[in-house]
């Protein structure tokens, strides 16, 4: 018996070639700004609970002036409780949650709220320490090219809040272009001001991933004035959810 030959349709191979193609120019697009946005999140703060000792210091032209430690609880939705634990101010509480910002001083009935613009220490704003998941709350767009800051090529990120209560309604973010890690931030007021600046130290290994150790943060206005966030170390750390409770925080954890 004579089989006859059976030849594939052209129409069958365009449109099993088309979909190799779709699927290589999808798996060759560079990573959307929002996507790198959240890489360099990643160096300032991890997806699960952790507890984080934390030094700042002041400076004045240069100089160190005082310094004072915080033991910082932070859970993977990015609330945050944050203890001082040294100096004259040691035994008040810091706490940010998505509803807002609390303060409680040692010896007083309740928590008060504020704004999250208030100075922790220094030219340290509580933001600084209880927001560091900007990519939840911000718009990312890249500019295109790249530049040099520090020496390093970097890519311009320019983010745009999407939450009114941000301290900052416009932040510029530089991140390394060969790592995303984030290399130098500006921030600025309501009124196009540029109110502070943030330089950010390589990355360095610890527990298994690239974490930043160091963030300088300094004054556009005064610019003598400047405030070195030392981060001393960080481990998980299971974190009760009451803990992230404005009416608990007179309790003595």
């Amino acid at each position: 018996m004579i089989h006859p030959r059976i030849t594939p349709r052209p129409a069958a191979f365009a449109v099993a070639f088309a979909l190799a193609v779709s699927t290589a120019a999808h798996a060759s697009e560079p990573p959307s700004a929002q996507a790198l946005l959240a890489r360099a999140d990643a160096y300032r703060s991890a997806s699960s609970d952790t507890q984080t000792q934390i030094r700042i210091t002041n400076l004045v032209s240069g100089q160190p002036n005082d310094a004072t430690r915080y033991l910082v609880y932070t859970r993977g939705n990015g609330d945050t409780l944050a203890l001082t634990k040294s100096g004259e101010n040691s035994g008040q509480k810091y706490l940010a949650t998505t509803l807002g910002h609390w303060f409680y001083v040692p010896n007083t009935r309740s928590a008060v709220r504020i704004n999250g613009m208030q100075r922790l220490q220094g030219e340290v704003v509580i933001s600084d320490i209880t927001r560091t998941h900007w990519a939840d709350s911000y718009r990312a767009t890249a500019a295109p090219g790249t530049t040099t800051i520090g020496g390093k090529s970097a890519t311009e990120l320019d983010l745009s809040a999407t939450d009114p209560d941000n301290v900052y309604p416009t932040i510029k973010l530089w991140i390394a272009a060969d790592s995303d890690a984030p290399v130098r931030a500006q921030f600025f007021l309501a009124s196009g001001l540029l109110f502070r600046s943030a330089d950010f130290s390589a990355p360095v290994a610890v527990n298994g991933r690239q974490v930043i150790r160091q963030i300088t943060y300094r004054n556009e206005v005064e610019k003598q004035r400047a405030s070195v966030v030392d981060i001393l170390d960080g481990e998980p750390h299971r974190i009760p959810s009451g803990w992230f409770n404005p009416d608990t925080l007179a309790d003595g954890h």
